[in-house]
């Protein structure tokens, strides 16, 4: 039996998860199958071929990972689709049992999930080893019940020595490279962004502590699109006094991020040194780089060699404002060493890391397992 039918399931991702929906979904869709979305509720426009079945959102954590995981199984048995693909740990049990029902069941993994707990704010220090160890334990159990894997870097591949585990790297499809609305970076505001979820971990902080630095004129501000991951964080960083030269927007609609994108000299991609993130290929630095923005990024992460050798970007210690700073003040007084940046980082993106060749794997995969 060919399968026609793929369910995707998540109970963290929102229902416009850039990976899931638009590239994931949108490719099967496309290739042919009746691909339907299994999520919590949220507001979406899914790619054309695409279907959502909302189960309720959750009011906490211990809500989502106990009832949302029990709606997303009943929703997802009345499906009664060929393949299941899901994307949370919290939902591993769902593709055991799922698998018990005959359906061939795909899990896809984001993050190096033992080092992603072990940097959990939530979980009391002291515990930390002990659940990553029983995450590591659990993933080497299991694993092998599961149809295939799919991973988003080669290092959490090394996680899974599945016969049959493929990686699907997160690179951007060629219609979501946001056109340049204002070309010419003398002419745009004299900013940077910082795009994505707003968190400790992703230097919020030392971001805007930056902008309180010497180096830094007066009119220089920091564009902040996302959502705080606590109300607290918020709190505290909304009573920083550099606070006055940021410009916060809230969450930033995919239709907006083009305009975003497009009114700033550079793009911030920071993080804190973490296990999950050393060899972590971010979405947000191809996001940035295929608008054609130059990104000042952290020298934690390995994937800083391709901004070093490439020439798109600066690359600093995430954990120094001065550097940030003097990054931040660089390319915006120079806006044509910015401009020329970030046409090389354009450039790279569409001749090497684009979502053409990831969709191939994953079509591949699909074909094989039906």
């Amino acid at each position: 039996m060919t399968a026609r039918k793929v369910a995707h399931l998540t109970s963290v991702h929102i229902p416009s998860d850039t990976r899931i929906v638009y590239r994931e979904c949108a490719s099967l869709a496309d290739a042919g199958y009746e691909v339907v979305l299994i999520a919590t509720q949220g507001e979406v426009r899914l790619p054309r071929g695409v279907r959502m079945r909302a189960v309720r959102a959750p009011r906490n954590r211990a809500e989502r990972m106990t009832r949302t995981v029990y709606d997303i199984y009943r929703a997802a048995l009345a499906e009664r689709a060929d393949v299941y693909h899901f994307h949370d740990p919290e939902l591993m049990i769902v593709g055991l049992l799922l698998r018990l029902h005959g359906a061939r069941v795909v899990f896809d993994v984001h993050e190096d999930i033992p080092q992603d707990v072990a940097d959990k704010g939530w979980i009391a220090p002291p515990l930390r080893p002990f659940v990553a160890t029983a995450c590591a334990l659990a993933l080497r159990a299991l694993q092998r019940w599961y149809t295939a894997i799919v991973t988003a870097t080669p290092a959490i591949a090394q996680r899974f020595p599945h016969r049959r585990t493929v990686v699907v790297h997160n690179y951007p499809r060629v219609d979501e490279l946001a056109e340049q609305q204002e070309a010419d970076f003398a002419k745009r505001a004299r900013a940077v962004i910082y795009l994505g979820e707003i968190t400790e971990l992703r230097c919020i902080r030392e971001m805007v502590a930056s902008l309180d630095r010497p180096c830094i004129a007066d009119d220089v501000r920091l564009h902040l699109a996302g959502r705080f991951e606590t109300p607290a964080l918020e709190q505290r960083v909304r009573s920083m006094p550099a606070w006055r030269k940021v410009q916060f927007s809230g969450y930033c609609q995919r239709d907006r991020k083009a305009a975003a994108l497009s009114a700033v000299r550079a793009g911030l991609l920071l993080f804190r040194p973490a296990g999950n993130h050393d060899d972590a290929l971010p979405n947000k630095l191809f996001e940035y780089l295929g608008a054609g923005l130059p990104v000042i990024m952290s020298n934690t992460l390995r994937c800083s060699s391709v901004v070093r050798e490439h020439e798109c970007g600066i690359v600093v210690d995430p954990s120094d404002p001065q550097q940030i700073a003097a990054a931040i003040s660089t390319l915006v007084e120079d806006p044509a060493r910015a401009q020329a940046m970030g046409e090389r980082g354009r450039a790279l993106v569409r001749e090497r890391f684009l979502w053409t060749s990831e969709a191939a794997k994953l079509t591949k995969l699909y074909a094989e397992i039906a």
